[in-house]
């Protein structure tokens, strides 16, 4: 029971957030993605493996058309 003790906690929500994008091919489009299903910017940064700051610029280009 210990070892299961020690286990790191899994966000469920960043699990999900990673299958639903993993098969799309660019960073700007699992962001338009994640921000549908509500995504903190945080949140959204830790599934594409980038910065906060890169997730918020990618935010504001997909807010002004791309």
């Amino acid at each position: 029971m210990d070892e299961v003790e020690k286990l790191p906690q899994v966000d469920l929500a960043i699990v999900l957030g990673y299958i639903a994008t993993k098969d799309l091919t660019t960073t700007e489009k699992k962001v338009a993605v994640l921000i549908q299903l509500g995504f903190s910017n945080k949140d959204i940064a830790k599934i594409c493996g980038t910065a906060e700051n890169a997730i918020r610029a990618l935010k504001s280009k997909i807010k002004k058309g791309g």
